[in-house]
């Protein structure tokens, strides 16, 4: 599992490199792959693949986040929004998708700014997220939103010995 796990990674990073920048003749080696060598191996991940394949790929960059291995079955997702209220963030889950939108109210703000550094706009950002990754909760303190996600494997899908008769 943790081959194809990897290999899965690898092929995202080079899916990532098209329309990010020119590429070089070796980044374009990388990206051409076969996905039958793939997919052959890989069973039952043809969702996995399909999302991958047909949802854009290209990172906006906005706002930042960073994504913590807590625990060996626990992750944090943390997003730098400074100058952000509580009550303009929306954290959302449906159908393993992870939406977390921004949406600035400084219409009613009547400040002449002479510079603004603080990049506070409008943002959305969407992670599908594992059968096995649950949004356990979300915190909002100090300009950091973090939300906390945490694997349950159920018992029938955990490693189990086949015995030989």
């Amino acid at each position: 599992m943790d081959f194809i796990f990897n290999l899965l990674i690898n092929v995202c990073k080079k899916i990532m490199l098209v329309g990010t920048r020119p590429r070089t003749q070796k980044e374009k080696k990388m990206v051409t792959f076969n996905l039958d060598n793939i997919t052959r191996q890989a069973i039952g991940f043809d969702n996995l693949f399909n999302s991958m394949l047909n949802n854009n790929v290209g990172d906006i960059g906005y706002p930042p986040y960073n994504l913590i291995k807590d625990k060996e079955d626990t992750y944090l997702l943390q997003f730098a929004l400074a100058g952000f209220k509580e009550k303009e963030l929306d954290v959302q889950v449906k159908e393993n998708k992870l939406t977390i939108k921004g949406e600035s109210s400084d219409k009613e703000d009547d400040l002449e700014y002479l510079h603004r550094g603080i990049g506070k706009r409008v943002f959305e950002r969407q992670f599908v997220l594992a059968d096995t990754l649950h949004v356990e909760g979300c915190t909002f303190l100090h300009g950091i939103l973090e939300i906390k996600l945490k694997q349950i494997i159920p018992e029938e899908k955990k490693p189990r010995k086949i015995q030989i008769k």
